[in-house]
């Protein structure tokens, strides 16, 4: 049965504007299960209303990671059923660093941050994408909401260069934990890596300069390990 991935726009060379949708592609590809994606346009019909979100066997599964533990479990865990209980440990641990922390600081560059406001004004225009005067109104609301849930998630209670410092914590960590490996378990890409994939290309694919983006882009082996996953993967935007 062939799975109906929702989701987002491309963006910025990539296959999705939200690296929880790219995670989720990514990971679809990886697995090699069949898959047709339509694009989110308005509110996300999903029990979370956010995206992405699958329709598979008759129903809607929602939440990037828990999809991924479904088709896991589903499919005979093609690509974590190798991995050792420690092994797992790890992988959810950076996981949650990449999307419960990192993440925000990204949300931060793209949404929020004062030094660039004609480019987050255009990134928040290019992910709503509406038109006329819903296109001057819709995404000045929007911001408004991810500025609220920074605030609730606490990253956006810092002053940016607390905030930029805390994020790169997380890149540095990143980093030397991979060292010098092509993939972060084993011999072959893992869900970790496809997470991985996703929380470092949203950053160095945005096409402006910001702090955390600059020491990223220090780290060459997350970069290759980006620029890997997306020859590998996406083949058709490799070069874009």
């Amino acid at each position: 049965m062939t799975i109906i991935l929702h989701q987002y726009r491309p963006l910025y060379g990539l296959p999705n504007a939200s690296s929880f949708c790219l995670k989720l592609e990514t990971y679809l590809r990886m697995a090699k299960l069949d898959y047709k994606a339509q694009q989110i346009k308005g509110p996300a019909k999903s029990s979370t209303g956010k995206g992405p979100y699958i329709e598979v066997d008759g129903k809607i599964v929602t939440d990037s990671g828990l999809i991924i533990d479904y088709l896991e479990q589903k499919h005979g865990h093609p690509l974590d059923g190798k991995l050792t209980l420690s092994e797992r440990a790890q992988s959810l641990a950076f996981q949650r660093l990449i999307e419960e922390h990192l993440y925000w600081a990204t949300v931060y560059a793209r949404w929020i941050d004062p030094m660039h406001p004609a480019e987050t004004a255009s990134y928040a225009f290019a992910v709503v994408g509406f038109k006329g005067l819903l296109g001057k109104l819709v995404p000045r609301i929007v911001k408004g909401q991810v500025k609220k849930a920074l605030w609730h998630h606490g990253l956006g209670r810092h002053q940016p260069e607390q905030l930029w410092q805390l994020g790169i914590a997380d890149v540095d960590a990143l980093g030397h934990w991979l060292g010098a490996r092509e993939w972060g378990f084993g011999n072959q890409p893992t869900v970790f890596d496809a997470t991985l994939f996703s929380g470092i290309a949203a950053i160095v694919r945005t096409p402006w300069d910001f702090p955390l983006k600059a020491a990223t882009l220090k780290h060459r082996n997350l970069v290759d390990h980006s620029e890997r996953m997306l020859a590998r993967y996406f083949p058709e935007l490799a070069q874009t």
